[in-house]
């Protein structure tokens, strides 16, 4: 009997969870789901639009999606700006009825009719969207009026700013050039009859013209990110006429810029014209149109090669160096190689650990900075003290010690307070600081006098317990 009593028990406590579930919490929530269906203002999933039509103070936009992706059609055929397209019909889903004002027959004094903006969704489904007319925000608050058709109620929205603020400009496609910056494998930027060209090679840039040098990485990679991240501030005429564009400087070009890249057939090219109040006048190079741009790019385009240059001696950062052999600054070659347990370690001469004075003499060679070149230098390299040189740097990449060395040749004074350096890489003569020069030579000198550092011996201690021996 007590069994059956506690199979009765759990048989109606099983029917008050399965009701308890089933009927309050499952019907909770689909009465909760049914009620925000209930206060959508549109119901449509975004994979299901196939094209829109917004209506806005007398502009007509219409994109269509085609093979996947969007494209504005009207008033003029270009790119949308995905995300901004994506950004609209998710504002469009978000919209909720706050008030239900019902069929009025005047309906005037809430502006619907014409309506301030209208959007019409074409759906792939069988089930259509009827088409929104949104009017004048809501003197109380709270929202928008708005209409579903031409003869629908009159509604109170929320969530329709961004709706009623969309036009033309927010949903095209501003980048001046989109581009992928590390596909990129050559830059020309021209000035007048000036032009600075540049090439990449194994993640490296540089100069080909006005000459062949290494370039300063950062420099150009500050350049190529603005140009990457360029966008339009306003289009100013999709079809400019010749003499429009001859007024605005861009006939021909005040700045242009060439990009060379896996990315295209034919290379694009950037024209860019006259400032304007905080713009600069540039032509779209896909469509022609004349649009403005941030006038801060005009500093960057304004770079000049000497800017562009790489300054560095060393080939390479100082950390990344794994061995260096100097000649010509000792009696006998300095020849040192990095170690990963104790640092620096002399080959000759006096091989052993290195001084203190290493780490040093690497840090002034990575300071030493050319302060002018000599692009054309004579064939008889004499004339700079570099046929033979006085002093040879041989530098080998930290990993790559096997591989032949980059190699710096240091001549004669210029009489003028710089000293003749040239790097065997690059055909151009550098000048650097004399006086920089010679304390570096010092410390070259004190280097290969140092005497090696002696690691301590260490004897071995007594176990504890052990007495020490009596003195006799």
């Amino acid at each position: 009997m007590r069994r059956w009593n506690l199979l009765v028990a759990l048989g109606v406590l099983l029917a008050l969870s399965a009701y308890v579930y089933f009927v309050e919490i499952r019907g909770g929530e689909k009465e909760q789901k049914s009620k925000e269906e209930s206060e959508k203002v549109l119901v449509f999933e975004k994979d299901q639009v196939v094209g829109l039509l917004l209506t806005h103070g007398g502009e007509r936009v219409r994109l269509q999606k085609l093979e996947g992706k969007w494209r504005i059609v009207e008033p003029v055929p270009t790119a949308p700006d995905a995300d901004a397209v994506d950004q609209l019909l998710t504002s469009m889903q978000g919209m909720r009825i706050t008030h239900d004002l019902g069929t009025l027959s005047d309906a005037h004094s809430f502006n619907p009719t014409p309506p301030a903006v209208s959007v019409e969704l074409e759906i792939s489904r069988p089930k259509p969207v009827p088409p929104l007319q949104l009017g004048d925000d809501s003197p109380t608050g709270g929202g928008s009026y708005a209409r579903l058709g031409d003869r629908g109620k009159i509604l109170v929205v929320s969530g329709a700013e961004s709706v009623k603020n969309a036009s033309l400009f927010s949903l095209r496609d501003k980048n001046l050039l989109k581009f992928d910056a590390t596909k990129l494998s050559g830059l020309t930027v021209g000035q007048a009859k000036d032009e600075i060209s540049l090439a990449k090679k194994d993640g490296k840039w540089a100069l080909s013209v006005p000459w062949v040098a290494p370039a300063e990485d950062s420099t150009v990679s500050d350049l190529v990110s603005a140009l990457e991240r360029l966008s339009i501030s306003e289009f100013v005429d999709e079809k400019p006429a010749p003499e429009l564009l001859k007024e605005h400087q861009l006939s021909p070009p005040r700045f242009r810029v060439r990009l060379h890249g896996e990315e295209w057939k034919n290379d694009p090219e950037l024209a860019f014209g006259e400032t304007d109040s905080g713009s600069l006048f540039a032509i779209h190079p896909s469509s022609g149109a004349l649009v403005k741009v941030p006038d801060s790019i005009e500093a960057k385009l304004k770079t000049s090669a000497k800017d562009l240059r790489r300054k560095e001696i060393l080939p390479f950062a100082q950390w990344d160096l794994g061995r260096f052999r100097i000649t010509g600054a000792a009696p006998q070659p300095i020849e040192l190689k990095r170690n990963a347990e104790s640092g620096w370690e002399r080959i000759s001469p006096a091989p052993g650990p290195a001084g203190d004075s290493v780490d040093q003499l690497l840090k002034d060679l990575s300071d030493l900075k050319a302060e002018d070149f000599v692009d054309r230098p004579t064939r008889n390299l004499s004339a700079y003290g570099l046929q033979p040189p006085g002093v040879k740097l041989e530098l080998w990449k930290h990993g790559e010690e096997g591989k032949e060395p980059s190699v710096l040749q240091i001549g004669k004074s210029d009489g003028r307070g710089k000293i003749y350096l040239k790097d065997e890489a690059w055909p151009s003569v550098i000048e650097i600081p004399e006086e920089a020069w010679k304390n570096t030579l010092t410390l070259t000198r004190k280097v290969a006098e140092e005497k090696p550092k002696v690691e301590a011996a260490t004897s071995p201690q007594a176990s504890p317990g052990t007495k020490k021996p009596r003195k006799p």
